[in-house]
């Protein structure tokens, strides 16, 4: 601890770190800093040097940052503390600090956001009256859209580093919003690419680099335009497969964009298009009845550059709205909630609802009899449910009894025989094979969780 820091917030709240670092036995800072990059949890990512400015009192952290340091020393403590709870006590001490001025890393209850993370996708067409500023309104509208994915809690995934991209504009947006989160930047392996990533990075704030995770893919067997567009291609395919949902502007109708957003909407993946440049993203507009497959949303707003602040909103609707498309038959009377014991504050917001709603609340462990085993008894209890709902998490994949409660609700749910909903409450990848490909809705809090089901009964008659 050093001496020299004045009285004052900034040495409370490095006191108090303090005090949590000794009762984790005081780890290896590249230990804490490696742990917190490799944990799917946590939205941001952190270096060794700056988990030591942290116990030096050396400036303030974003709280992207501070959070999963605290959560992490937490589970290491001796006794084992409560994550949440240390995770609350310290954001008072740093608002404390900061006044409350610094936005947090993830949305407000209020916010909501669903979508885990966004692929951004598109470019300059042309088509327009103003072929000549296409340019500087895409630039614009692009570090816009970037911001608004940051502040939903949302992650990014792009995959150019040029400055002429979409991807890089959306990326400068998202970083600058300092709002946590991390960019997933899909590209292939070759020196120019490489040397324009290195610049990107230059340009940007000194720890911007922290919050971009680089996917590599093969570069062009031969170094001409036309495999190196086929490396790119590569590359946009895998992320398109990482992401909930595609938001896109513009794009050549003879470029990859266009052949990326038909593949998606055939896999019926949320596609927001905004029109307004023409190219791919107006033909995904043109080719969708909005008032039949999307009657809450005014189709005029796809058309407008300055409602890119609205995009996430629409961006989680559609996510819902595709999961509210798989469709309850009748309103369920059973409800199996299958969680990891550590997310017990989720499980018991949302066993409140279900029970005040007049559902049967089934966990795997109340159903458990002396005279049973935990595997007969789970599998009557996901026989007798008529939905089934996990709450996805890190801890949840780590679980055995998890992973069979949701192969078992897998078979019923390929059956036709169950309905299955997946709300991730950290933001991890989702592990089983058989699960992957459904689609899942965001929810960072508690108030979350149960404002995503509600939605999704809604309907249900």
């Amino acid at each position: 601890m050093p001496d020299d820091l004045p009285r004052g917030p900034l040495r409370e709240l490095t006191e108090a770190l303090h005090e949590l670092y000794r009762a984790a036995g005081t780890p290896g800072l590249r230990m804490i800093a490696d742990t917190v990059t490799e944990d799917d949890r946590f939205r941001d990512t952190v270096s060794h040097q700056k988990v030591s400015a942290m116990l030096h009192g050396s400036g303030m952290p974003k709280w992207s940052k501070l959070e999963p340091v605290v959560r992490v020393l937490a589970e290491w403590s001796t006794p084992q503390r409560s994550s949440s709870d240390e995770a609350r006590r310290f954001k008072q001490l740093w608002d404390a600090v900061n006044g409350g001025d610094v936005p947090a890393a993830h949305p407000t209850d209020e916010q909501d956001g669903r979508v885990r993370s966004v692929f951004v996708l598109g470019g300059v067409t042309g088509e327009t009256n103003y072929p000549d500023f296409e340019k500087a309104e895409l630039e614009r509208f692009s570090q816009r859209l970037g911001a608004t994915v940051a502040q939903s809690g949302a992650d990014l995934i792009v995959c150019s580093p040029f400055p002429d991209s979409v991807d890089f504009h959306a990326l400068r947006g998202f970083v600058e919003a300092r709002a946590g989160g991390t960019v997933h930047m899909h590209r292939p392996r070759h020196p120019h690419i490489e040397n324009k990533y290195t610049q990107l990075l230059a340009i940007l704030d000194a720890d911007a680099g922290d919050q971009i995770k680089s996917w590599f893919y093969p570069g062009p067997e031969i170094d001409d335009p036309d495999s190196l567009g086929q490396a790119w291609l590569l590359c946009q395919l895998m992320a398109m497969e990482q992401a909930d949902a595609l938001i896109t502007v513009g794009g050549k109708l003879g470029k990859s964009a266009n052949t990326i957003l038909h593949l998606a909407e055939a896999r019926q993946q949320p596609v927001v298009p905004f029109a307004f440049l023409g190219g791919a993203a107006e033909r995904v507009f043109l080719r969708r009845d909005w008032g039949r497959s999307h009657p809450w949303l005014d189709p005029r707003k796809l058309m407008d550059k300055n409602a890119v602040g609205e995009a996430m909103v629409i961006a989680n609707q559609m996510v819902t709205a595709r999961v509210r498309a798989l469709g309850l038959p009748q309103r369920p009377d059973t409800v199996f909630v299958s969680r990891a014991r550590l997310d017990v504050e989720y499980a018991r917001a949302l066993d409140d609802y279900l029970s005040s709603a007049g559902l049967r609340v089934l966990f795997g462990e109340r159903e458990l009899p002396a005279d049973r085993t935990v595997e007969s008894a789970i599998e009557d209890a996901v026989l007798r449910s008529d939905l089934f709902i996990v709450l996805w998490s890190r801890s949840y994949a780590a679980s055995r009894y998890c992973y069979d409660e949701i192969q078992l609700a897998l078979k019923r749910y390929r059956a036709g025989e169950l309905r299955l909903w997946i709300i991730n409450i950290d933001g991890s990848d989702i592990v089983p094979p058989g699960a992957r490909g459904l689609p899942q809705l965001a929810a960072r809090s508690p108030t979350a969780v149960v404002n995503v089901v509600r939605d999704l009964l809604a309907d249900a008659r």
